[in-house]
Formats: C-alpha cells, structure tokens, sequence
C-alpha cells in the first residue's frame, strides 16, 4: 500500500506532541509492514531526509494562505500525482476534495469549544479546515472517546465513520534513573501560556498542602511565554511559595525524562484535552497522576489515575497529599501506573490504523 501523509505537524523546525506521536506511529507501521511506502507532504526547506524507513519527502509551496491552498489544492494535486493508494490528513483538516481516498485524524476541538486565545479567524478557518474534512473523508479516526463525542455533536455527518484509535506509550527503558535534575522531592506540573492549561490552579493548589511538606517543591515545566512566566512568578509570591517553585521552560526529551523519573507526583489540571500524551509519559515512568476529571483526561489516566475537579482546589491538595503522605501507598500506585500505560500500544494503534487505512483505500 502506498500511504501520503499531510506530515506539516512533522516537517517543522521543532515538532511538537503531534508531530512526534505522527512519527511514532509511523515508524510502527513500516515496522509492521515493510512492503508499504510513504510519501510525507510538508513545506520547503525544513527536513533534509526521510524520518522514516521507506518513506520520501514531497516539499511544496502554494500561494493563497487565506484559503488555505496548500492544504486544498497543492495537497490532493501532489498525491495524486505521487501515485498513492490513500491520504491521510493527520491534523484535524482535510482538502474539501481529494482524488483520492482521504482519511482525517481529528485530535481536538478546542478552537470551536474553548477560548483559548485564538482569533476569530482562526477559529472560522480551523471550522472550514475540519468541515472539509468531515464531508470529503472516508473515514476518521479521533484520538479519543471525548474527541469522537465532541466531533459528532458539532458535525453529524461524522456519525457512523468515525473511529476511536488511542496514540501509543512505549515502556520506559529498564536503565539506571538518571540523577534529579531539581531537589526533590518535587511535584511535577506541565504547563503554558494557554488558559485551558490551567496553570494558575496548580500554583493555588500547591500552595494549600506546601505548609504539610516544607520541603517540597513545585516543578513546572513547558511555561516558556515570558508574560505567562512572570504572571506564574507574581501568583507563587503572592501565594508565599516562591521559593519552592521553578520554572525550566522548555526542556528537552531526555531531561523531562528525567523530570518524570523524580517526580513525587503530577498534577495535571487541564480544563480540556484531545488526549493527553504527558500523561501516559509520566504513567509509563512510574508516576502517579492527580488529573483533571475533563474531557479525554479521564479516559487516559483510567483507574490507574486519581480524577479530581480542577475547580475544587482542596480536593487537588487532597489527592496529592494522600500520594505525599503514604510511600508505600506511592509504590502501589507507581506500579498501577506503569501497568496501565502498557495497555496503551504503539504496536495496537499501528494495526489499528492500517486497518482503517486499507478500508478506505479498498473502497
């Protein structure tokens, strides 16, 4: 089977949770099934080789950004002129018509059920990009049971073609932990600029137990917007915590490996996610995860996670300092923890997606 993949999420200067699980997935399948190849679309001048075992890279440009021609014109041109049997459009669009056979990976609909911070235009455009690809699809894949609800309720004609493939967890390597890259204990939290993260809470909730543990510190990692990052800073002083919380910014992938390895807890209040991969990457690490009991979140964590309402901050202090407080208790969870991401299989979601794939590229 010759497969094209819209890799924009992939073929960037610095790919991101997308990008990287495209990836993942990929290198899976031709692991599966060496007889495919891959032709992966994306813009010019931005990777030099193919990241994947028998694939090539088709770079293009196409003017008319406002409606979006490299997606509905130059995409499906270039495809069919690749010679492929099936598209697949893996960031929650599709072109309004393909030559061939499409099918859509839908990830989220925050733009369309959250405000977090998008223009109107974005908002218009990431609804026509989607609709396209509801209509013009054979088949789509959503990354979770809450992004399939969120999608067929916004757009019917999803109903009845839409299937829920989760993304995948490897196991954490059986090595020696690296050393901690901060004091420990710590309490570990993803966060961003963006107010569905809601990373004003777990400065809050934090706030509320660190009087039970005086040397317990708060690890934020990801918080990079300068503005975001001093606001964080005012909101830990004004909680009398400032020196307990550090702020690396962006890191990199083996030292959030490290931070995961260390980590006494995560704290994941997300007001809304598609899936929530961090989760199932500090799962696998062995960390126990007080999440957010929105969206996809619960979902992801399963009964291996503790699900608490991120608007009740005391419950939030609760959950974590009942983790805190019981070491063996910790383990117990640690093990729950690991034992759940394993359910969660590059290999499954591979196979998965082949099968959808090659439904859509038969028909």
């Amino acid at each position: 089977m010759r497969i094209g993949i819209d890799a924009s999420s992939l073929l960037c200067a610095e790919p991101r949770g997308e990008g990287k699980s495209l990836l993942r997935l990929y290198q899976e399948i031709a692991r599966l099934r060496p007889d495919c190849s891959f032709v992966l679309f994306g813009l010019p001048g931005l990777f030099q080789s193919p990241p994947l075992p028998g694939s090539r890279i088709v770079t293009f440009d196409c003017p008319g950004f406002r409606w979006n021609s490299w997606e509905n014109l130059g995409l499906p041109w270039q495809a069919w002129r690749a010679g492929l049997d099936v598209l697949h459009c893996a960031s929650s669009g599709a072109p309004f018509w393909s030559p061939l056979p499409v099918v859509m990976t839908v990830h989220d609909l925050i733009p369309l059920l959250f405000d977090d911070g998008q223009t109107a235009a974005a908002r218009a455009g990431f609804q026509r990009r989607l609709g396209c690809g509801v209509r013009g699809a054979r088949h789509i894949i959503a990354v979770s049971a809450s992004t399939r609800r969120d999608l067929e309720a916004r757009f019917p004609g999803g109903v009845g073609k839409t299937t829920v493939i989760h993304w995948g967890s490897d196991p954490a390597p059986v090595t020696a932990a690296s050393a901690p890259p901060f004091p420990v204990p710590y309490v570990l939290a993803l966060g961003g600029a963006a107010p569905r993260k809601n990373t004003p809470a777990v400065v809050r909730a934090f706030a509320r137990l660190a009087p039970t543990f005086p040397r317990l510190r708060l690890v934020i990692v990801g918080l990079g917007h300068p503005g975001a990052r001093a606001a964080i800073e005012a909101l830990a002083a004004d909680c009398g915590i400032a020196e307990r919380l550090v702020l690396p910014g962006f890191v990199s992938e083996a030292l959030l490996t490290a931070c995961y390895q260390h980590a006494s807890a995560l704290c994941y209040l997300s007001l809304y996610e598609g899936f929530g991969l961090p989760l199932l990457e500090a799962m696998a690490q062995g960390v126990p995860v007080v999440a957010s009991n929105r969206a996809s979140i619960p979902e992801v964590i399963g009964p291996a996670g503790i699900s608490v309402d991120p608007d009740d901050l005391d419950a939030v202090a609760a959950a974590l300092s009942g983790v805190l407080a019981d070491p063996a208790g910790r383990s117990q969870a640690a093990a729950r923890a690991r034992d759940w991401a394993g359910r969660f299989s590059w290999r499954e979601t591979a196979m998965q997606t082949l099968a959808v794939l090659e439904q859509a590229a038969s028909r």
